[in-house]
């Protein structure tokens, strides 16, 4: 009876294989970890999945584990199962993690034709209010402002400067696909599933509108000279959908364009459960909507992964996309009543939270989601207090600044 499911179970993976797949005899005989061939008189390792390459050639197929196919991977690019703790802060020459609205800002206008500089205090920037603004006379003048993307607001000008668009030429126009986040000064993060059927080429900074040359938002544009995906991804399953997009040139660190800060050490030992997390994106502004080219800002909470395993697990889709559930690779990010979330074009983009010295620190990256706002299903992020992700990125961005 097993020799028989097992048969069944060959016959059904090849019927599935794709048109022209040749399977030699012997050919699926290896276990997971063992070594294969993968041509030329080299030899490989029989793994789930081959690292960092999506869009070359697929590798030879090698075994059968839990009734999908094994593939026979250069040993180099085999995801190491050992675990990765390096995440202590790296030296760098920057301030990560300042904006506009938590660094002391100074202004200028005139009172009787005399020059009168401006302080503006502290505000929240998570809900309605007001700013106060005191003049060097001791006028006390009160602005409103509101601020909040699906469910959000079009964001203040040069509010969020490590966020990225990332994008491809087509003939004299440009695409843009996906978001991003500047983390230094050569590396933008992203998600990897934005460069399965797209070509990251331009990374833009400092933008606004990406309609409007003379929105006052003085961007720039950067070729990627190299992507680098995260090891272990696996269509379709939904987990280490990160990549890191090398600029062509170093970035000139300047107020409106400066890198986010990582959650390096003891900040990734913190539970930003029910936390207020802003996210930022170019993405719909509804569901099938169309793209807005203004950037813009949510505000939401922070849930725990557990209730979105929950959620998601009634979808038909569950078991193919999170064989191993959701869990702390993942953050879960909305709105108790619906209404605020990432859509379509956002993925890649960040979610940040503030730390105890008010610095903004990149929480997720955008992935996947259900719709966008529904109650019921919260945006999911690939969490980037997951040591592994923050070990990864170190190593590769981190070690030859």
């Amino acid at each position: 009876m097993e020799r028989t499911t097992t048969l069944l179970l060959l016959l059904a993976l090849l019927g599935a294989a794709e048109v022209g797949a040749i399977i030699f005899p012997g050919q699926l005989d290896h276990a997971e970890g063992d070594e294969c061939p993968i041509g030329s008189g080299r030899t490989g390792r029989c793994s789930r999945s081959c690292g960092h390459s999506t869009r070359q050639e697929e590798p030879p197929r090698c075994g059968i584990k839990n009734s999908a196919f094994l593939v026979c991977c250069d040993k180099t690019q085999v995801h190491s199962s050992l675990p990765v703790t390096n995440i202590a802060p790296p030296a760098v020459t920057f301030e990560c993690g300042r904006n506009a609205r938590n660094m002391l800002a100074l202004s200028f206008g005139y009172v009787d034709g005399k020059k009168i500089y401006i302080e503006t205090e502290d505000y929240d920037f998570r809900k309605k209010g007001t700013i106060t603004t005191i003049l060097e006379n001791g006028t006390e003048i009160e602005q409103e402002y509101e601020v909040a993307g699906v469910g959000g607001e079009r964001a203040e000008k040069n509010a969020w400067p490590w966020m990225a668009l990332v994008g491809e030429r087509d003939g004299q126009a440009m695409n843009w696909f996906c978001g991003g986040v500047l983390i230094n000064e050569q590396w933008v993060l992203s998600a990897l599933h934005c460069f399965l059927y797209n070509k990251p080429e331009v990374v833009r900074l400092g933008e606004h509108n990406y309609k409007d040359d003379n929105d006052g938002a003085p961007h720039q544009d950067f070729d990627v000279a190299e992507t680098v995906m995260y090891p272990g991804y696996v269509y379709p399953e939904a987990y280490h959908d990160l990549a890191l997009l090398r600029l062509s040139s170093r970035v000139h660190i300047q107020e409106l364009i400066n890198p986010v800060c990582l959650p390096w050490a003891v900040e990734s030992e913190v539970d930003i459960t029910g936390h207020a997390a802003t996210l930022t994106g170019y993405g719909d502004t509804e569901y099938r909507g169309i793209p807005t080219s203004y950037l813009q800002e949510i505000n939401m909470r922070v849930f725990s992964s557990a209730q979105c395993d929950q959620s998601y697990s009634t979808l038909p889709h569950y078991a193919a996309t999170w064989p191993k559930g959701i869990g702390q690779e993942t953050v879960c990010a909305g709105d108790p009543n619906g209404g605020r979330d990432a859509c379509q074009g956002d993925s890649g983009g960040p979610l940040v939270t503030q730390d105890a010295r008010g610095r903004f620190v990149l929480a997720g990256i955008v992935s996947r989601g259900y719709g966008c706002g529904h109650r019921d299903y919260p945006g999911l992020y690939v969490n980037m207090r997951h040591k592994p992700y923050l070990a990864w990125i170190k190593k590769i961005a981190f070690t030859t600044l």
